[in-house]
């Protein structure tokens, strides 16, 4: 393959320079020299050591092929295909030679690791051949050497590169080059448990991966020092129960394995002590989140008498904080251009229930002005209305949209244009609260619990910790069923029956499911039309997103959670943690919406008069 100079210079340099060096730094250098290439030169000899840098490590759990390294970036072509950038299925065998050619001939770590590992990683897809464990020992040696001579940038490309060594060494069974890494890491996790680095990621690797052998007194001596950096989050002048609460998930379950009920006991109670400081200085809705933390602890402890204390001062913290509860204003809704706009909107800088509340309040579409929207779209387009559309699951037919019976069909696909018109102000606004606001799972669990709906709050903080932390999947088969509990709670409270007779079976009976709960008037009148609905299209009818079917029944793959989806959930739960007051916003809204609409008519007609 003949490389472009340009291109080869920027390699030849980096190599040249022996300096730290960061990948994304070649990625650039090699985009900026591509862009002077003429329009003749291939695609293939321009791209190759392009797409070498472009593609991200760590990408094990995506498409297309699920390798180590994968695209930076994908999106959805109107045909229904998928589009990588870059593409790994443009790589050719010839890229592949070309890559294996660098890997032996450069001599800087962080290039021939990478070039090395690439050819190893993707030798059975492009070539259709057996990788060649030379490259895998190149690329571990490599991934050593750039830590060791100081090649990578920053502390976290020296975690990586130790834990992509040790995960090659171990499935080349190379006992030699995994005691190499697994020293290395040993010795950097101390390092990095000193400053408070990265020694999660070394502790979670060394303690997952069986093979690499960690020994007994390794691990304990791994252990014994973050029980040194537990009894710093646990001082009085460096208290950081997160911090504990972080140490303590990865120590407790070692001492349990081991049986050492004395360490569970002494670490558990210490971390819900370090909760229950913190909640006795901070207000009482921040308390009767981390009271629940401190609970939790207590029971692992096994302290029964601590654990149902807990419970209680829970409880009295929940009483309490019914006087911290702020009352929230309403505005009119203003059109705005700009992501900025309305997030400055949005965001009170002063008071983050306030925030949370504007961000509830402000997604949710008035019901009316769904019908309006339809309606208009119905006369720009009056033939297209007339057909009816199907929506079609997997093996069937879940819901049909059109027909003169079907009033609100419409409103479902209005509905869904507006979620998408949205989702990116929502995730900016929500992105913006937790950043200004410094917010923890544990808040925004407790704006969502004020109104008391939720039986399991426990689920609410795992659910929005989940969503903070990416896991996508988590969040949503653990916060929409807190949905359908929530209503089944305002039925309870309204005092409607909650069960129904088992279809088939006389005499049993089992819980109303989320459609049957919101088929009730009385819920309807109690949570105001608009919400009403609003959960109804995305969580409950087929015309809409339909999650809680899609949950319930397993039919919910792993594409279905993505951020926009949870980022929709994490806005419901919001809806109905303040859902009498975002009631009262929405129907506001709705009258001021009216008033205008009136006076625009009245004034056409007293323009034609």
């Amino acid at each position: 393959m003949h490389v472009p100079d340009t291109i080869e210079q920027v390699i030849v340099e980096f190599d040249r320079k022996m300096e730290p060096l960061d990948t994304h730094v070649v990625q650039a250098a090699l985009f900026r020299a591509r862009t002077k290439l003429e329009d003749k030169i291939g695609s293939g000899e321009g791209w190759s050591d392009l797409a070498a840098f472009g593609l991200q490590a760590e990408q094990e759990d995506r498409e297309p092929w699920g390798t180590y390294f994968g695209p930076m970036g994908s999106w959805q072509m109107n045909d229904g295909s998928t589009q990588y950038n870059p593409d790994p299925r443009d790589v050719t065998p010839d890229i592949l030679d070309h890559w294996a050619t660098r890997a032996d001939a450069l001599a800087h770590p962080v290039l021939k690791a990478r070039y090395a590992d690439l050819v190893w990683d993707y030798a059975p897809q492009v070539a259709k051949r057996r990788r060649d464990v030379r490259f895998a020992r190149i690329a571990i040696d490599a991934y050593l050497a750039s830590v060791f001579d100081g090649k990578n940038p920053d502390d976290h490309d020296d975690v990586q590169a130790l834990q992509r060594a040790l995960e090659l060494s171990t499935r080349l069974r190379d006992e030699e080059r995994t005691a190499a890494a697994k020293e290395a890491m040993l010795a950097r996790f101390h390092v990095e448990v000193d400053k408070d680095g990265w020694w999660l990621h070394l502790f979670q690797t060394l303690t997952g991966n069986k093979k690499c052998g960690l020994g007994p007194d390794e691990r304990d001596g791994m252990v014994a020092k973050l029980e040194k950096r537990l009894a710093v989050y646990v001082a009085e002048e460096t208290l950081d129960p997160h911090g504990a609460e972080r140490v303590a998930n990865y120590i407790l379950p070692i001492y349990s394995t081991s049986q050492d009920f004395e360490a569970v006991r002494r670490v558990g109670l210490a971390v819900a002590g370090a909760f229950e400081r913190i909640a006795s200085a901070g207000s009482r809705i921040q308390a009767m989140a981390w009271l629940q933390t401190a609970a939790e602890f207590a029971r692992r402890a096994g302290d029964a008498d601590r654990y149902r204390q807990l419970r209680v001062d829970r409880e009295t913290a929940i009483r309490e904080s019914a006087s911290e509860m702020k009352s929230f204003h309403f505005s009119h809704e203003i059109a705005k251009a700009e992501v900025d706009e309305v997030i400055d909107i949005l965001i009170d800088d002063g008071n983050w229930q306030q925030t949370l509340f504007n961000i509830a309040a402000q997604f949710i579409p008035a019901k009316q002005a769904l019908r309006l929207q339809a309606d208009e779209s119905k006369k720009a387009s009056p033939l297209m209305s007339m057909f009816s559309t199907s929506v079609v699951a997997d093996d069937h037919v879940a819901a049909q949209i059109g027909g003169d019976d079907d009033a609100d069909a419409a409103l479902f696909q209005q509905a869904d244009y507006s979620r998408q018109t949205n989702r990116l102000f929502l995730t900016k606004s929500l992105d913006a609260a937790i950043e200004r606001h410094s917010l923890s799972p544990e808040e925004i669990a407790a704006f969502i619990q004020r109104s008391s709906m939720f039986s399991e709050f426990p689920l609410l903080v795992a659910g929005v910790k989940a969503w903070m932390e990416g896991d996508y999947v988590k969040c949503m088969f653990v916060l929409v069923p807190q949905v359908e509990d929530a209503f089944r709670n305002i039925a309870r409270r309204l005092g409607e029956a909650v069960t129904k007779e088992k279809r088939g079976q006389r005499g049993w009976e089992v819980s109303m499911n989320l459609g049957d709960l919101l088929a009730m008037e009385s819920v309807k009148t109690e949570v105001g039309e608009d919400i009403h609905f609003w959960i109804k299209a995305m969580l409950s009818d087929a015309r809409g997103m339909n999650l809680r079917n899609l949950v319930a029944h397993g039919l919910a793959g792993r594409e279905v959670a993505t951020y926009y989806t949870c980022d929709a959930i994490i806005h419901c739960m919001l809806v109905l943690g303040a859902y009498k007051d975002v009631a009262v916003s929405c129907a506001r809204r709705s009258a001021s919406r009216k008033q205008r609409s009136d006076a625009e008519q009245k004034a056409k007609v007293n323009k034609n008069l």
